[in-house]
């Protein structure tokens, strides 16, 4: 029996310390408490994984391992600890309870059955590789023979370690823009077309958007910014098709219909559109003043606008929910080993593999942790 380290507490590092407690003496060290980063996923809901729509989601092809451990597997997992599931028309999967707490509660129970020793509030100082692997703590030093790491996109034991990794840069995360968005600061737009253009290529995103005071949020702009991390900058342009239903002559008809109404003005001609404040918002764009009375022309610049709602990203909110970059999987082997440091494992956000939101980065959370835990 090996005696085995997992440094981090969260959604790999706890599935890596269930699987590796089945042949072997773990300990879990957990700088704050075990699986807090858990609960704040899907909004404390636990979005765990997803039912569908795998083909690229991921920065990479990874489907050699999902055929190790899927989605199906994990919804598996979780049902023999005990959590209730279920899923939503999105094909996204959360407990029962819509707590992630249940998820972390499950995880736990679990782990005290195995015996698994957890450390919380024990901050890891280093990690010194040898025959035997030192796992520094502030009060203490450990010997293991084995180490998973699992601190996500933390760098000190890369560094610790000189093992080489593509640079972190915030993904998921809201973007910063040059036009002022603070009037519509906590509005959010339902079923819209999201367009991002970078570099001569075009994404799309179709859902929602939530506008902050400086730019744009919601999971349309979360899953756009994966693409900006990639190409390691947070420049371009997002389009926002506000009817993404009617086409650019749909949407003319239905405006130039209003018109021949004689709605009255430019602000009340657009009230009953949009909500008032996105109303007013095209409008400026377009400049035309609320109290003008509008003309064929001011009808073609609003429909140009609706479906080509413009705005330049210049930055991003550091408040991301994963990180790109981390070590190349080329580096480890098919458990995730290191190919040159024996018996040091790498799990979930520190390797260079991350996803769109709906579940698919937890589920490589889980993959991986379970691959490297059983492999020990």
């Amino acid at each position: 029996m090996s005696k085995v380290a997992i440094i981090g507490g969260g959604a790999s590092g706890i599935v890596a310390a269930i699987f590796a407690a089945k042949n072997n003496d773990v300990t879990v060290f957990c700088e704050q408490t075990f699986g807090k980063k858990l609960l704040v996923t899907g909004n404390g809901r636990c979005n765990l994984t997803n039912t569908k729509n795998f083909d690229k989601v991921y920065n990479q092809d990874i489907n050699e391992y999902l055929e190790k451990f899927n989605y199906l597997d994990t919804i598996e997992f979780f049902n023999n600890l005990g959590l209730e599931i279920y899923v939503d028309e999105e094909g996204r999967v959360y407990p029962i309870s819509n707590s992630a707490q249940s998820v972390v509660d499950v995880l736990l129970h679990k782990a005290q059955i195995l015996n698994i020793h957890i450390k919380d509030h024990t901050k890891v100082e280093s990690v010194k590789y040898g025959e035997k692997i030192q796992v520094i703590t502030q009060d203490d030093i450990f010997n293991f023979d084995k180490v998973v790491i699992s601190t996500g996109s933390t760098t000190q034991f890369l560094d610790d370690l000189h093992i080489e990794y593509k640079e972190f840069r915030p993904s998921l995360c809201a973007l910063v823009t040059k036009q002022n968005t603070k009037r519509l600061s906590g509005l959010r737009l339902s079923n819209v077309l999201c367009k991002l253009e970078k570099d001569n290529k075009e994404y799309f995103e179709f859902g929602e958007v939530l506008f902050k005071d400086k730019g744009l949020s919601g999971i349309c702009i979360f899953n756009l910014s994966s693409y900006l991390a990639r190409s390691k900058n947070y420049n371009g342009k997002i389009f926002i098709d506000l009817l993404p239903k009617q086409t650019a002559e749909q949407t003319l008809q239905i405006l130039t219909n209003r018109h021949k109404l004689n709605l009255g003005n430019a602000i009340d001609f657009m009230t009953g559109l949009f909500c008032r404040e996105v109303n007013k918002y095209i409008l400026s764009v377009c400049g035309i003043s609320e109290d003008k009375v509008l003309t064929s022309n001011d009808i073609q610049k609003i429909c140009a606008t609706i479906k080509n709602l413009e705005f330049d990203i210049v930055d991003k909110y550091d408040n991301n929910q994963v990180k790109s970059g981390g070590i190349n999987l080329e580096d480890l082997t098919q458990n995730f080993e290191h190919k040159k440091l024996k018996n040091i494992y790498f799990v979930g956000e520190v390797c260079d593999v991350d996803g769109l939101c709906g579940g698919y980065n937890l589920q490589w959370a889980f993959t991986s942790g379970k691959i490297a835990g059983e492999s020990l």
